[in-house]
């Protein structure tokens, strides 16, 4: 991921793939008429294809054409229309064309936040307040047959219209953008009524039933940021830095980029960072969900969070703070509780509907009773649609919490109710189908003078700093056999074929047989040999010096256990097409695709080549979801129905473009989220029915004269309470999985 200042801190780039750009731009933050009139202004932009803010996590995306227009353009466009937020209004800036900002932009004028945040315990506190109340006078009422007075003037109308102050806040809010017919304006105007009608319980009632969904869905929200807190925890206040020799203790948020870290035994690494010198066991289990510790000496990478169990090492800080790989992991959260699924939105539809009916069921019922109690308990039954507001986004909120405690971090409902729909599933190879790291099986010398150590060596001098599978198989080989890689002067890597290094003069370049080929490095003595692995499924990997072949690596790329258990689910599941698509060279891609009974496969694929093969599968109708780990895979990622990256600890670009991200690289996560998406869909549906056939009955009844005010406010209370415990099974719910490991476990 890049990461870097623009600006005076007007916003940070925070990963940039070709044609897409991820800013974070606090100034948009909480702000949501700011963030949405930046949308609007940057999406109408001629250079600009699509745009997207989000305040809640104060992100920007920007979709551009790359093969017309420079990512420096779209920042400069970008920057010149922030200038405004932080230093005043544009009055004179155009760009490209585009009109130029009036003095009512509200993106040039700061908007003062008018809602603020409150506190989850502050609103139990308030619900509990109120069900004490409630509750009182229900026993007064029922127990002691001495009712309270419900007037206007009375306690009770007090004690509501108090109750009703954040609901008026939230009315205004939304007249003020025009929603006057939003469902916080038409509560608060249904309290006032009732207070003024003398039934003053019924309103409290109303904002009893509001408060506690409120209440639920902060609870689940914050539920949700506990768990992948709890999963990616990085909670240190202190650490040590090097100071001229010296180990001086810190706060962590003083910590910056540069500085040396001397992590000690039990202590938690409070950045991401390369291991300058030393060596230790790293738990990063929270990282990577590997079980076992992992040894990390001088040039390995270490994130956040991650405890070292013993040994000392000193880290070079590479990101701090909001910077770290776990921070935008919890922005993540952010905007999962941003990033509406489209099951939530047809709850707003449903809600304004059912308003509507309520409206005309509420007239119908005047007109032919003539009795304005009835029609105003009608009113309360159909015009109160919070539970069906409730119906989807409790539910949905549970699922995120839960599918964090499994370790699957999902961006938004929208993805979670997409993937389980998707009927087009592509996989990439390498650390996806494949295991995480291919074992080298054989080195082949080009002449008979050298040995296998001498090109193994020369192979990790250009590898050391390479993240791909394939580098750490030829590092960890080298390890094996006590070779200690040179350092190299520079190095540049060319993704899809190779890398090329320099060292002491000498120019190094490991890479498939095309990187060769560019390079004119003849192949011909290697042909039989690597015709024959390749045949075998295995990958084949050559080494130049200064222009001439040194030899040849042989790597095998060994399926993961369950790959194939998982693909056979998918597609009783209803996946039509599984795909894959890979780099690698063709023979490989055949092997792989033959054994794990793929319907097609794409070799020889250029990261560009696999968002293109996406995009086609995509305008054939197909709803695709594309599976990757690496740089590799990040475009296409992005531009696939629903982006999965596999590892949290694997390529950060990936995770910023993927839509969920797998914290391990387990594939049966796959399985375990189709799953969760049924069963929350069937959650909702299960709500609806509630909530539509409790009101269809209140209506009924009411219309008869059969159901007082106060009885329709119960109602509500009745059905909303049995929505928000249905919605809750959600957060412990547990996935069956795959049936094979559910013998296992009752075996």
């Amino acid at each position: 991921m890049t990461a870097m200042n623009t600006g005076s801190e007007k916003f940070r780039v925070k990963s940039r793939i070709p044609g897409r750009l991820r800013l974070r731009v606090p100034a948009i933050r909480f702000s949501k008429e700011r963030a949405d009139a930046l949308q609007a202004w940057l999406s109408s932009h001629p250079s600009v294809v699509s745009a997207e803010a989000r305040p809640r996590s104060a992100s920007v995306i920007l979709f551009f054409d790359p093969h017309h227009m420079e990512a420096s353009v779209i920042l400069d466009i970008v920057s010149s229309a922030l200038s405004g937020v932080l230093h005043g209004p544009l009055d004179r800036v155009s760009l490209s064309g585009h009109t130029a900002c009036g003095l009512d932009c509200k993106v040039c004028h700061p908007i003062p936040r008018t809602l603020k945040r409150q506190s989850l315990k502050g609103r139990l506190v308030e619900v509990v307040a109120i069900t004490a109340f409630v509750g009182y006078t229900l026993i007064r009422r029922l127990l002691f047959k001495s009712p309270l007075a419900q007037g206007p003037f009375s306690i009770v109308a007090g004690v509501a219209l108090i109750a009703a102050i954040p609901l008026f806040r939230h009315a205004l809010e939304d007249l003020r953008q025009g929603k006057a017919m939003s469902l916080f304006p038409f509560l608060a105007g249904t309290c006032v009524l009732a207070i003024a009608m003398g039934e003053a319980m019924t309103a409290l009632e109303v904002i009893w039933i509001l408060r506690v969904g409120m209440l639920l869905e902060d609870y689940v929200a914050e539920q949700s940021r506990r768990a992948i807190s709890e999963i990616l925890q990085v909670a240190t206040k202190d650490t040590y830095i090097l100071v001229d020799g010296v180990e001086v203790q810190v706060p962590v948020d003083q910590v910056q980029k540069g500085d040396l870290l001397i992590v000690h035994t039990g202590e938690k690494i409070p950045v991401d960072g390369i291991v300058e010198r030393g060596e230790a066991l790293v738990d990063e289990a929270h990282i990577t969900g590997r079980a076992e510790p992992e040894l990390r000496s001088t040039g390995d990478r270490v994130f956040a969070g991650t405890i070292v169990q013993k040994g000392v090492i000193v880290v070079s800080a590479e990101k701090v703070g909001d910077d770290t790989y776990l921070c935008r992991i919890l922005h993540m959260v952010e905007d999962a509780i941003e990033n509406r699924a489209p099951a939530e939105k047809q709850a707003d539809v449903l809600a304004g509907r059912l308003f509507r009916l309520g409206a005309f069921a509420t007239v119908t019922t005047l007109l032919l009773t003539a009795d304005p109690l009835r029609a105003f308990t009608v009113m309360l039954v159909m015009a109160c649609p919070c539970a069906t507001v409730l119906a989807a986004s409790t539910a949905v909120s549970a699922a995120l919490a839960n599918a964090a405690r499994n370790r699957i971090l999902i961006k938004g409902g929208l993805h979670l109710e997409t993937v389980g729909k998707a009927d087009c599933f592509c996989f990439d190879k390498t650390g996806t189908i494949t295991a995480e790291v291919p074992e080298v099986i054989e080195v082949i010398p080009r002449a008979p003078g050298q040995t296998e150590v001498q090109v193994l060596a020369t192979a990790a001098i250009a590898e050391i700093h390479n993240e791909h599978p394939m580098a750490k198989a030829v590092l960890y080989a080298a390890k094996r056999r006590d070779i200690e890689p040179a350092p190299h002067a520079e190095c540049e890597f060319v993704l899809g074929r190779g890398v090329t290094a320099r060292t002491n003069g000498d120019v190094i370049l490991v890479g498939n047989d095309r990187f060769m080929k560019e390079h004119q490095i003849p192949l011909t003595c290697f042909n039989a040999r690597s015709d024959e692995r390749i045949g075998q499924g295995n990958t084949v990997l050559y080494v130049a010096k200064n222009g001439k072949l040194q030899g040849m690596i042989v790597v095998a790329n060994g399926v993961k256990p369950n790959a194939k258990a998982v693909l056979d689910w998918l597609r009783k599941d209803g996946v039509s097409s599984l795909y894959l698509v890979t780099g690698d060279t063709q023979p490989v891609a055949e092997a792989i695709a033959q054994s794990m009974s793929f319907d097609d496969y794409r070799a020889n694929l250029l990261p560009e080549d696999k968002a293109s093969y996406v995009e086609r599968l995509e305008q054939g109708g197909k709803r695709v979801v594309m599976i990757g780990d690496g740089v590799n895979d990040a475009l296409a990622l992005s531009k696939a129905t629903v982006g999965v990256a596999m590892g949290a600890g694997g390529a950060e670009v990936a995770i910023e473009a993927a839509d969920i991200a797998l914290v391990d690289s387990e594939l049966e996560h796959l399985v375990t989220l189709r799953q969760l998406s049924h069963k929350t869909l069937r959650t909702i549906e299960q709500n609806y029915y509630l909530a539509t056939s409790t009101n269809v009955l209140g209506v009924v009844l009411g219309a008869a004269g059969w159901l007082t005010p106060v009885m329709a406010g119960m109602l509500h209370i009745v059905h909303t309470l049995g929505i928000l415990l249905n919605s809750s099974r959600l957060l412990n719910w547990k996935a069956p999985g795959l049936p094979q490991n559910r013998e296992k476990e009752n075996g």
